[in-house]
């Protein structure tokens, strides 16, 4: 895991870790709520497509880094595109016109008729935010992980095995209150 990520193992804070969960529920959030900024705008429900899409190349990006940081070296199943981008689409095919009926009670309401840079904007801007967000969770996560394996490996390695000529043994049994099969051991 350490060379796959080249970062050292240095353990995150709490905050850190509660961060790097923060962003990935953000990041659930961010294109729902870019299809009802889409419905606010009065844009084209064709920018719905593009959110759609972005939200697939995101979500194939997530998927492929699982995979390397699973030791997989394929990709992703193709066929699983279409129907995630269907269902996508859906979501926020609903989510645009439920904020439209709403909006349509408080003001007349007419969509655009084509594409504009808002559009490329909202679609692109969101689709890079989230991007972004996952990467910056993922690198947290990463050193996390790091630190975990880092910890993990750390009696097993040689020269810190009791009885090594290391130093004092400190191996488990040799640390004073301890528990050793079930029992308290105090050296008092």
């Amino acid at each position: 895991m350490q060379s796959m990520t080249n970062l050292p193992p240095d353990p995150l804070s709490p905050g850190q870790i509660q961060l790097a969960l923060r962003l990935r529920l953000l990041s659930l959030f961010a294109f729902p709520a870019a299809a009802a900024l889409a419905a606010v705008l009065e844009r084209s429900f064709l920018v719905l497509l593009l959110l759609a899409a972005g939200m697939m190349l995101v979500s194939w990006i997530e998927r492929t880094r699982f995979l390397r940081a699973a030791g997989e070296t394929r990709l992703p199943d193709p066929g699983a595109f279409w129907p995630g981008f269907a269902v996508r689409t859906g979501l926020l095919l609903g989510i645009f016109v439920v904020t439209l009926g709403l909006l349509a009670l408080f003001r007349d309401t007419a969509l655009a008729r084509g594409f504009g840079w808002i559009d490329l904007l909202l679609a692109g801007g969101t689709t890079a935010i989230v991007y972004g967000m996952n990467a910056w969770s993922a690198r947290l996560a990463a050193t996390e992980a790091n630190f975990i394996v880092t910890q993990l490996k750390a009696p097993f390695a040689p020269g810190h095995a009791p009885g090594s000529g290391a130093g004092p043994s400190q191996g488990p049994a040799n640390r004073p209150d301890d528990i050793i099969e079930g029992e308290f051991r105090d050296l008092d």
